[in-house]
C-alpha cells in the first residue's frame, strides 16, 4: 500500500527539505511537491504536509517526521 503526502515546495525550503527527502526513499510512500497545497501563509508559521487529506502540522520538521512516520502505520 503506499501512502499519498502532499507538500508544499515553500514549507520544503523552509526547512523540510530534508524529512521529505527521506520519506521519499521509502517504497511505501508517494510524495508529490506543489507549489501550494492551501491555506496559504501557513508555511511562514509551521511545517505542514496532508496525507489522505487530512492536515498535518507541527512546530519544528522533525515533529512532523514524527506525526508523519505515526500515521503511516
Amino acid at each position: 500500500m503506499s501512502h499519498q503526502i502532499e507538500c508544499c515546495f515553500i514549507n520544503r525550503l523552509n526547512g523540510s527539505e530534508a524529512i521529505f527527502s527521506d520519506l521519499e526513499k521509502r517504497k511505501d510512500v508517494n510524495v508529490q511537491t506543489f507549489s501550494c497545497i492551501g491555506n496559504c501563509h501557513r508555511c511562514a508559521e509551521e511545517f505542514h504536509c496532508m496525507i489522505g487529506g487530512e492536515r498535518l502540522t507541527a512546530s519544528t520538521p522533525e515533529q512532523l517526521y514524527e506525526k508523519i512516520i505515526a500515521k503511516l502505520k
